[in-house]
């Protein structure tokens, strides 16, 4: 399938700001289930952008404003082809045994152990608890655990935000996309199975458009990305962007600004599919004078990771744009 994704963050403030550092994860990577066949990033007021990977091999568009200013308007546009095998049979051949070579391989062991919002909690354990501990192959075991993740929340937008922690969501009964991921990786990681949580969209007319879910470690098969809000394994609508272990690993924006301002936050995205990538690519990337503050029609693809980011603190006003995935 091959799709086009338009999103766009637009920030107003009531008063000016300035000494912004912006942190921007909104490049889909190329690898074996998809292919970034191009990708923009447009800032205003311009800046210029640097590249970078954070710990998890995710690409990291960074930049700095200085000068003060009161809208700032971020658009990043991306075109993939998706061509996702189907993930059943490699669930499905791999039979369930955490304490397995296969299930403790290195690259696989971070996503075994608690994270910020995934903590083990009494909350957490006694969800753990309510469900008899799973069996037969890891299809069957991923299945029995997206049905307790499911009728354990009722899916309901507005009422928690993008850093409630799994034990806040298992105490409400309600959440949205990113309280299932985490739910469902709390219960993988509780029956000894590394998971891992990913943003991204799917293409599903009327629905909102950007989207989180998870990967499981399949062994031998690798990792198996898996819609727990759905219940389903994931297809080729869905355009994978950034991987971590919750979802403060992979905020789409994230950044710090020295002021004194309300801040208003508005968020559009579309997801669409194409017939053929646009003419008019190649020409976004040619000449200084292109509007575009990061370079354009950049393939990107996940590599080994080059070290965590680092924290960033302002000596004044502190403030974080993380949009909640909501889907």
């Amino acid at each position: 399938m091959l799709l086009r994704v338009q999103h766009e963050t637009k920030l107003t403030y009531s008063n000016d700001v300035s000494e912004t550092v912006f942190e921007v994860r909104m490049a889909p990577p190329s690898e074996d289930d998809q292919t970034c066949l191009g990708y923009r990033l447009r800032i205003t007021p311009s800046a210029p952008v640097t590249v970078y990977q954070d710990g998890f091999a995710n690409r990291v568009d960074l930049f700095n404003l200085y000068r003060p200013y009161r809208e700032l308007l971020i658009r990043a546009t991306s075109v993939v082809r998706t061509h996702r095998a189907a993930g059943e049979p490699k669930l499905a051949e791999v039979p369930f045994d955490p304490e397995s070579d296969e299930f403790q391989a290195v690259d696989a062991l971070e996503y075994r152990l608690p994270s910020k919002l995934v903590e083990r909690g009494p909350e957490l354990v006694a969800f753990l608890e309510s469900f008899p501990r799973p069996s037969g192959s890891l299809l069957d075991v991923v299945n029995q655990l997206m049905n307790a993740t499911r009728s354990r929340l009722v899916y309901e937008n507005k009422v928690t935000s993008a850093r409630t922690p799994v034990g806040e969501a298992l105490t409400l009964g309600r959440g949205v996309c990113q309280d299932f991921a985490h739910l469902f990786l709390g219960a993988c990681r509780g029956v000894g199975l590394a998971a891992r949580y990913v943003s991204g969209y799917i293409h599903e007319p009327g629905e909102i458009a950007t989207h989180a879910w998870c990967q499981v470690w399949a062994g031998r098969n690798g990792w198996v990305d898996v819609d727990p809000t759905r219940g389903h394994i994931v297809g080729d609508d869905y355009v994978r962007i950034a991987l971590g272990r919750d979802y403060l690993d992979v905020p789409p924006n994230r950044g710090i600004y020295r002021g004194l301002a309300e801040e208003t936050i508005n968020v559009a995205v579309k997801v669409e599919p194409i017939s053929r990538v646009p003419n008019d690519w190649g020409e976004w990337s040619e000449g200084s004078d292109a509007p575009w503050s990061a370079a354009s029609w950049i393939q990107s693809g996940r590599q080994s990771p080059r070290g965590r980011t680092s924290q960033m603190q302002s000596q004044s006003s502190f403030r974080q744009q993380q949009g909640q995935q909501q889907s």
